[in-house]
């Protein structure tokens, strides 16, 4: 069935108002693409369903859509439209200008200093809180779908977003190790604590990429690996634990810990 899931090729103009410019990846049930809008010459984001996963793909991309359709924040993209083209369906959406997290760690080698990844954390909460509010749970907060300009930290990629309390049996996307299982299968329950422990392992990340372990070392618990102050584990804990159950509540704890950091008592 991979033959069907062959990316657009580049040129091709999608419903007779889309040209595709860019193949940017492919998730489990869709892929994305970069492409011009040839009524107004802006640059958006197409995502059509995976021609295999027939009409679980399309039923995903509906829910991304209509989800997208009630949420307006400027760290989120906006909902554009919705296209047919031949059999085909698309979900078109702002394209947001930028590097993931994860490429800059991978191919730009940028590494993060204990405060630079509570402030990513914390600009994280402004677009979860208002997803949450609207009774969504985003369920895939992770470094790919994290994107940095000069303008801000945005929090992309909802395919996998569903509302508060929804269950399903669907399968799970890749991009985890089988050794993610667990992560993988707690940052999936429809509640606000999965984004929460979703936040604490992008903290982790963040920090892991500055890590060196000496030659020889035996591996050991991201406590004893990374050195970082007495509140800032506490609050990497309690993301991990559930111990807050909204957004607004964390969003106080770490501001607490960032008044440190501003008064000057963390170097």
């Amino acid at each position: 069935m991979n033959w069907l899931d062959y990316p657009i090729r580049q040129g091709t103009v999608w419903s007779g108002t889309y040209r595709i410019d860019e193949f940017l990846g492919m998730g489990s049930y869709g892929q994305a693409y970069r492409c011009t809008d040839l009524r107004s010459g802006g640059s958006l984001l197409l995502k059509r369903a995976k021609p295999s996963k027939r009409d679980t793909g399309r039923r995903l991309l509906r829910r991304e859509s209509d989800i997208l359709q009630q949420l307006n924040h400027p760290q989120l993209p906006r909902w554009r439209g919705w296209s047919i083209h031949r059999r085909e369906e698309a979900l078109v959406m702002d394209y947001i200008e930028g590097v993931t997290a994860e490429q800059a760690i991978l191919l730009e080698g940028r590494t993060y200093t204990e405060q630079e990844a509570l402030r990513t954390v914390q600009a994280l909460l402004s677009p979860l809180k208002h997803l949450h509010e609207a009774g969504y749970v985003h369920r895939d907060v992770r470094i790919p779908n994290v994107v940095v300009n000069q303008e801000g930290i945005y929090l992309i990629d909802l395919g996998l977003a569903c509302l508060i309390g929804e269950y399903s049996r669907e399968e799970e996307p890749s991009g985890f190790a089988d050794s993610w299982g667990p992560v993988k299968f707690r940052m999936r329950q429809p509640d606000q604590t999965s984004d929460l422990y979703g936040l604490g392992h992008l903290f982790l990340f963040l920090m892991y990429a500055g890590y060196t372990p000496e030659e020889g070392e035996k591996e050991r618990g991201w406590e004893e690996e990374l050195t970082l102050a007495p509140e800032v584990k506490d609050f990497v804990r309690g993301l991990l634990a559930g111990k807050w159950q909204t957004t607004a509540e964390c969003e106080q704890a770490l501001e607490r810990i960032l008044k440190h950091y501003s008064s000057g008592n963390n170097e």
